[in-house]
């Protein structure tokens, strides 16, 4: 019988501890809730208090988080971060020890982390992570400039701080006024420069975030209106057709096969494009791409640089 007492008992000891490892950390505080917020999955999520073990795994998160929060709160950043061609928070990243490991789950859990940050296109990544019991919250990649502003706006819901993050859009919506209104009481519209801009993977048409760069910097996009998938094909004939007045051409490359000044000189030195105004006068240039692809509160930065690169004179460079 005392066999059977204690064999009982350890089962029952088990089970409730089978029990508790299920329980999702909202679930351990019997406090009231300070916020709650619904990620782009639909997973709602409660916290109790700020978290204060942040991970995040995308870029504009690192560069927003450093600007909305104390660094103290971040466990750690994208590996991505120390590479200035591709980050843009310059020597902020250096307050942030760790950095996030590919795809290492263990090393992630070690960190111990209350929340991770994490962009809706690596589910499998997601669908990890919450299998290990992290605390993930997915934010939706932008696609345009408004979708910026309530990418940022929902970063600082996610960690407790709403109105920084609404401080941090107003700030930016400021900013790219602020470049618009200076050129265009400058510059007439009949002067304005047809841009295009091109990737190592093709043209940046409709979609994205360029158009909207080329509205704040008062250029225009030279895709606007016209049936050319975003990163798909551009014939030299369409180039051609298209006659852009500036042509912005990468200033990184994902992988070692590109060469940002090589792919700008085969424009210049095609015979094909010699007629195209951009060659003709030169403005076959760079807009770096930390600012160009950045879904941050940097975004500004490429509409400024867009903006001198194509009135140079109504900001006092050559």
């Amino acid at each position: 019988m005392l066999k059977k007492l204690i064999v009982f008992c350890l089962l029952a000891i088990m089970l409730c501890l089978s029990g508790c490892g299920g329980i999702k950390p909202e679930q351990k505080h019997s406090g009231e809730i300070l916020y709650s917020v619904t990620d782009a999955t639909g997973q709602k999520l409660s916290f109790y208090e700020k978290p204060k073990r942040i991970i995040s795994m995308n870029v504009s998160v690192d560069e927003i988080l450093l600007d909305l929060i104390d660094s103290k709160r971040i466990a750690a950043l994208t590996y991505m971060a120390d590479d200035p061609s591709i980050c843009s928070a310059g020597e902020k990243v250096k307050l942030v020890k760790e950095r996030v490991q590919g795809s290492n789950i263990e090393w992630i859990v070690a960190l111990q982390p209350d929340l991770v940050i994490i962009p809706d296109y690596a589910m499998a990544m997601i669908n990890a992570l919450r299998a290990a019991g992290v605390r993930v919250y997915v934010c939706t990649t932008p696609d345009n400039m408004n979708d910026i502003f309530k990418f940022i706006i929902d970063t600082g819901k996610a960690v407790g701080d709403q109105a920084a993050g609404e401080a941090m859009v107003e700030r930016l919506k400021a900013d790219l006024n602020k470049i618009r209104e200076k050129v265009i009481a400058k510059v007439p519209e009949d002067k304005r420069l047809k841009v295009l801009g091109l990737s190592f993977m093709g043209p940046l048409g409709m979609k994205g975030t360029f158009s909207d760069l080329c509205y704040y910097s008062a250029t225009l996009n030279a895709l606007d209106g016209i049936d050319v998938p975003h990163n798909g094909a551009l014939s030299e004939e369409k180039m051609l057709e298209l006659n852009p007045d500036m042509i912005i051409t990468p200033s990184w490359s994902y992988s070692d096969k590109g060469d940002p000044e090589k792919f700008r000189q085969r424009i210049l030195q095609n015979p094909v494009y010699a007629n195209v105004n951009a060659v003709k006068t030169g403005k076959v240039v760079q807009v770096r791409d930390n600012y160009l692809v950045s879904t941050s509160q940097y975004t500004f930065k490429a509409a400024e640089e867009l903006a001198k690169k194509a009135y140079p004179e109504v900001f006092g460079e050559k």
